[in-house]
């Protein structure tokens, strides 16, 4: 199989991961835990299966690679802390397809970091931003009557979350390149998450799970959307490279707005339909006619959360 099926492969367990997290966090909000708590916990269970994947993978695969970065990608669990905080705080303030739609500006938020970093963007990849931008603007809650209160604070960690995610995409196409262990590569980023958010809990507080359904439901969510797509994103971007990676998982938001339906009963207005089908329709300029050749493309080849 080829490296690009196999990149195809691993983005698509990612989003697919990444889609059902509304429908895990519904329930832990309603059982009233904290969103420094479920993103605590969550890593709590997700660090050691991690770590037991990689300990698997190492006695089975003895190959050639570059030895792990253990301390960059240690920083690199800092920014996956940031982008789970910012997932969860703004799934707490507005629909989850809402905020989906709004998070996913960040494939034109990777080409604009690749301009700074030698990349040259076209015409065309300016019209994909802009797009990128109007898209926001039809799928803000109450956008015609001004953003203001909850919904205005639940749109900048939206935006926030897509940075990071975007800078994660961007280092990961560089870093996990050529690993000789990329499990353990995606092990560590969780262990530096899993750090973070224990210091942040020694000065807030942090309560255990109030049952045992919380704990289940905890559980699904550290399998099913935090250690498959943290898998499949290690091992997918370095094979497709951030921008093609952004364009297999264009379908995201559609695919999560309709989970929220079906299990969240949350509706989505017409113009939010309309934002999210613009911000496709963004991402997909973006790397066609907005693309440079692949001579042009930083180290880790020309993705999702």
């Amino acid at each position: 199989m080829s490296q690009a099926r196999q990149g195809l492969i691993f983005i698509f367990f990612a989003v697919l991961g990444y889609s059902f997290l509304p429908e895990f966090t519904a329930p832990l909000y309603d059982a009233g835990m904290q969103p420094l708590e479920i993103a605590l916990w969550r890593y709590t269970i997700t660090t050691p299966l991690f770590w037991g994947m990689a300990w698997m993978q190492g006695r089975r695969e003895q190959r050639e690679g570059r030895p792990l970065p253990k301390v960059t990608v240690f920083f690199m669990g800092i920014l996956l802390a940031l982008a789970a905080l910012c997932a969860f705080f703004g799934l707490d303030l507005i629909p989850a397809g809402t905020y989906v739609v709004i998070f996913y500006t960040y494939p034109a938020i990777v080409a604009l970091i690749a301009l700074f970093l030698g990349d040259r963007l076209s015409r065309w990849g300016w019209a994909a931003v802009a797009l990128s931008i109007v898209g926001v603007m039809l799928t803000a809650p109450d956008f015609s009557s001004g953003i203001q209160g909850d919904n205005f604070l639940g749109v900048i960690i939206s935006l926030i979350n897509a940075v990071i995610v975007a800078v994660y995409f961007i280092l990961s196409g560089r870093i996990f390149r050529g690993l000789r262990n990329v499990t353990a590569a995606g092990a560590m980023a969780c262990t530096g998450a899993l750090a973070t958010l224990l210091v942040i809990g020694l000065f807030t507080g942090v309560r255990p799970p109030p049952s045992l359904t919380e704990v289940v439901v905890l559980f699904g969510m550290a399998i099913v959307s935090t250690l498959l797509p943290i898998f499949a994103i290690s091992h997918g971007v370095p094979l497709l490279g951030p921008a093609r990676a952004a364009v297999v998982g264009s379908f995201e938001p559609l695919l999560t707005a309709f989970l929220a339906m079906i299990f969240l009963d949350q509706q989505m207005a017409s113009q939010q339909w309309l934002g999210g089908l613009v911000i496709v329709a963004s991402v997909i300029l973006l790397q066609t006619l907005g693309s440079r050749p692949a001579a042009s493309t930083p180290p880790g080849g020309p993705p999702a959360p």
